[in-house]
């Protein structure tokens, strides 16, 4: 049996327990490569600014993660379960066919509706489906460009580059040039990207070599979380999330590795 045949149809808003059970069936079976993040059961987000509740979930699955975003009112963690989710989202990265299917699993029934996103943002290049439950949105996101990417001219990359290894750079040009470097999916920009994180942390680094599955980024990564003001939530909960993502590259890696000699 597929994952779309073990989906239960939703025609009405989800409550954050309806929502989850979905997600429980669609996946069924399917191993999580990392703990869940369920921000009310963690007292160090219990501050954190913010008007929502969140939760993540991290499927694997040949070569794929499906990462499940779950956002709910920031209501008395004990509500919780009762109360609607209005937003259920999965992260399509890496390659596994089984993951596409079961995603898609999450949306029979609902009805189509524009993407949020796009209306902010506009076309980012991410391949979306979008349905509602009344008032829930559920998105399924693909995060692969299919065909080759082109390389950045020379002179381009060795520009963007210098900007990460220059000493003087701000915050905010680095992050932009991480941004431009990741539109080249290639070995030079993993190095440049690991390259920075020896020197200063970047979150958007990270964000980028978790999504490309580089587990190189995990150790930098954990220097970071180490080295945080406890106080700083936002950022602890970022981190974390993105330390879970690698984990989970990592749990799927090491699942496809041959067993060692004996």
């Amino acid at each position: 049996m597929n994952g779309a045949a073990l989906c239960h149809t939703l025609r009405r808003a989800m409550r954050l327990k309806d929502a989850q059970a979905l997600v429980d069936r669609c996946f069924a079976g399917v191993p999580e490569g990392a703990a869940r993040l369920y921000e009310p059961g963690d007292p160090r987000f219990a501050d954190r600014p913010s008007a929502v509740w969140l939760e993540y979930r991290w499927y694997v699955h040949e070569r794929g993660l499906a990462e499940i975003f779950l956002k709910w009112g920031r209501v008395p963690p004990e509500q919780s379960p009762d109360t609607e989710a209005s937003v259920l989202r999965v992260h399509l990265i890496g390659d596994s066919s089984g993951l596409v299917a079961r995603a898609r699993g999450l949306i029979e029934g609902g009805t189509p509706a524009p993407e949020r996103i796009l209306g902010l943002f506009g076309d980012d290049g991410v391949g979306r489906d979008c349905v509602s439950f009344g008032p829930t949105s559920v998105t399924v996101e693909q995060w692969v460009r299919s065909g080759p990417r082109e390389l950045l001219e020379a002179e381009r990359f060795q520009s963007l580059s210098q900007v990460l290894a220059e000493p003087d750079s701000t915050p905010e040009e680095r992050h932009e040039a991480v941004q431009r470097l990741s539109a080249e999916h290639s070995e030079r920009v993993v190095a440049a990207l690991l390259g920075l994180l020896q020197e200063r942390s970047s979150i958007m680094a990270l964000r980028v070599l978790s999504e490309w599955g580089v587990v190189e980024a995990r150790e930098p990564l954990r220097r970071a979380l180490a080295a945080l003001d406890p106080e700083n939530t936002a950022d602890l909960w970022a981190l974390t999330a993105l330390d879970r993502r690698l984990e989970a590259w990592d749990f799927m890696i090491r699942g496809r590795s041959p067993p060692p000699v004996t």
